[in-house]
This record gives C-alpha cells, sequence and structure tokens, in this order.
C-alpha cells in the first residue's frame, strides 16, 4: 500500500515537471520573487523612459532576491551627460558596452580622473564612492549595467515615465530636427535622491582631452594588457584585452573575468565574459550554484536548461536568470557563442572554469 502511495506521487511530481513548458519559461518581464526565467532581447521588461533614453530591467532586486541588477539602456547619441555626475555610497556599478558608443568618466577621490570611450565588448568598473557619469555618442548605442546589491532599478521607476512597445524597438526614435536633450534631473531633483543611493557630485567636470578613447593618455587601453584594477578603485577592461582563461574539460571555453571576488569584496560578486565552442564531446556539466546567476547572450547562440523547464535557445541579447539552489546547464551548438556571465557569490561557474583552466593568451580557442 505504502508502495503505491509512493508510486503515486511519484507519477504525479514527473507529471508536474513535465508540464513545464517554454512557455512558462519566457516572460516579457522579470517575476516579483526568484524563479527560472529567459527574457527575449528588446521585451519592455519593466521598461521605462528618462528623456531619450530607454532602461529595461530584465534581472531585478525581487526576481534575484536582492543580489543584483541587470539592466540596458539603449539611446540615440547626445551632446549632453547622460546622468548628473555622482556616486553610490552601497552599489558597485558595471558598465559593459553591447553595442554603439557612449563615453564614460570615472574619479576616486583625490585620484586623476579617467575617461575612456567605450567600444563594443568594453567594459567599465565603478565601484563605490566614485564619482561617474557618461555620455552617448553613437545613435544605436546599448549599454548593460550590472549593479550589485539589486534594487537599483527602483531609482529609474522614480524618475522614469512607463514604457511598453508592440514592436519592441530598441528606443523611441526622435524627431531628427529636435534639439538634443539630457535626460540629467536637475541638482535639486538629485537631492532629493539620496535614499536611492545617489549623491549629485555638482563640481565635477568631465576631461575632454581624450585621445585614442582614453585619458590620461600613458594607459594601453585598446593597446596592451588591462588588468583588473585594485579593490575600491574604477578601471577599464578593453575589449579582449583582460586577463583570459582557457578551459577545455566540455568543450573549450574562453574565460574573460572582468570582476573577481577580489574587485567586488564585500559586495561578494563575480562578472565575466565566457567564449564557448561548439559542444562536441561529453555531455555539458551541470551546476547548482549558492548564489544567484544570468547569462546575456553577446554572440551565437546559447542552449539552456534551467530545472526541470525544457531546453531554452537563446539568440543575441536574450537572458537567462538560474535562482540559487536550481541545477542548469548550457552549451553551444554553434562555432562560436560569446555571453556576459554574473554570479552572486564567489564560486560561480566563472570562478570554477577559471580554477579548472590554465591562463591563456588569446579570445580564441584552439583549433583542436
Amino acid at each position: 500500500m505504502l508502495g503505491s502511495a509512493l508510486l503515486l506521487l511519484a507519477s504525479v511530481g514527473t507529471g508536474l515537471a513535465q508540464s513545464l513548458t517554454l512557455d512558462d519559461l519566457y516572460l516579457e518581464n522579470a517575476p516579483t520573487s526568484p524563479r527560472p526565467y529567459v527574457i527575449p532581447h528588446y521585451a519592455n521588461s519593466h521598461a521605462v523612459t528618462i528623456g531619450s533614453q530607454l532602461y529595461r530591467f530584465t534581472v531585478t532586486g525581487p526576481s534575484s532576491d536582492y543580489a543584483f541588477t541587470l539592466m540596458s539602456t539603449n539611446s540615440p547619441s547626445s551632446s549632453a551627460l547622460g546622468v548628473l555626475p555622482h556616486i553610490h555610497e552601497k552599489h558597485y556599478e558595471n558598465f559593459f558596452s553591447f553595442k554603439g558608443r557612449f563615453q564614460l568618466w570615472a574619479q576616486k577621490d583625490d585620484d586623476e580622473q579617467q575617461a575612456r570611450l567605450l567600444t563594443q565588448g568594453d567594459y567599465g568598473s565603478v565601484s563605490r564612492n566614485t564619482t561617474h557619469t557618461f555620455q552617448i555618442l553613437d545613435p544605436d548605442t546599448e549599454m548593460v549595467g550590472v549593479i550589485v546589491p539589486g534594487g537599483f532599478e527602483d531609482l529609474f521607476y522614480y524618475l522614469g515615465t512607463n514604457y511598453t512597445s508592440g514592436t519592441d524597438t530598441p528606443y523611441v526614435p526622435q524627431d531628427s530636427n529636435s534639439s538634443s536633450s539630457s535626460s540629467t534631473p536637475s541638482a535639486s531633483v538629485m537631492a532629493t535622491l539620496e535614499t536611492f543611493d545617489v549623491y549629485a557630485q555638482t563640481d565635477f567636470e568631465p576631461r575632454y582631452d581624450v585621445v585614442n578613447g582614453t585619458a590620461p593618455t600613458d594607459s594601453t587601453w585598446h593597446t596592451g594588457s588591462n588588468e583588473l584594477g585594485s579593490p575600491g578603485d574604477p578601471y577599464f577592461v578593453a575589449n579582449g584585452y583582460g586577463p583570459k582563461y582557457l578551459s577545455s574539460k566540455y568543450g573549450y571555453q574562453v574565460i574573460q573575468p572582468l570582476v573577481t571576488s577580489k574587485q567586488a569584496q564585500d559586495t561578494n560578486y563575480t562578472l565575466s565574459t565566457i567564449s564557448l565552442s561548439r559542444q562536441t564531446k561529453n555531455s555539458p556539466p551541470s551546476y547548482t550554484l549558492s548564489g544567484a546567476a544570468a547569462f546575456e547572450v553577446l554572440e551565437g547562440v546559447l542552449s539552456i536548461t534551467i530545472g526541470d523547464y525544457p531546453l531554452a535557445t537563446l539568440n543575441m541579447g536574450d537572458v537567462a536568470f538560474i535562482p540559487a539552489g536550481t541545477e542548469f546547464t548550457y552549451y553551444s551548438t554553434v562555432a562560436f557563442t560569446k555571453v556576459l556571465y554574473v554570479s552572486s557569490g564567489s564560486d560561480g561557474v566563472d570562478a570554477r572554469l577559471i580554477k579548472g583552466g590554465k591562463s591563456w593568451d588569446f579570445v580564441t580557442f584552439p583549433k583542436y
């Protein structure tokens, strides 16, 4: 009798697992509590507009249990700064160039002000208590932001206007005859935003003596090795010029760390790009992490299974979120796939691959 009952429970459980579909996995908006999900590129996930900039939030504080926020900013070019120069006392902010160009300024205390022109694949790290601002330079620019801890999107909800689109256009086109306008709130408004961890630095003057995409000009930006910065300092990593590691256990993967546990310190996360070869040998490994994680596809096609959901196929710009304690596997079925990967905690997939791999000097993997 007991055996029959257990068999019945098992069959019910199997039926529940089999009832999960891709329609259940794919969402238009990040959920209000942690669960596996995928959000396609340009979906209107909690989208708001501030001036000409369109912000989407694919991972939010509530959806990640406040581990991190993952967001995108789409915008045309502008002659004005994108935001008033400011600092965060509690949040670590990361800027990644998905496409287009933008200029990023950062200054810590009385150190020399840093400026970089970011093109596709470039990265800027803005640690806490670092004055920073940016300017959008190309007419089709997309910045990806990773902010730790999660919940910083509340600032944009406060400042912005709710946005929906029937075509999922990257951003709303503007009349070419209209004057360029800044999305920057006034200093008086910024003074009311300290509850959102935004502290205006109205005396900050961005430098414009940029040469070959960098100021000061003695850096090796886009010309040589870009080391990860010291804890607490802002730093920049040009596309492919930072440290790299090769993992070859389950097909090739090239891991390019952008933030390790050393840089993150007590914000406790890692951020990397991972480039995958086509899966040709062995079965892809499964992972179950103690912290939340997310993938955003930068190039190629990523296949991923999360928990009991069916296999999902992610294309460029799509985001997959994996809650803490949820088993998942991922791999590439095309020759080259590159993803941006963020993980809460210090033992994410990127950290494990680096630990089991070897130092590598190239952005691609071997031919055999």
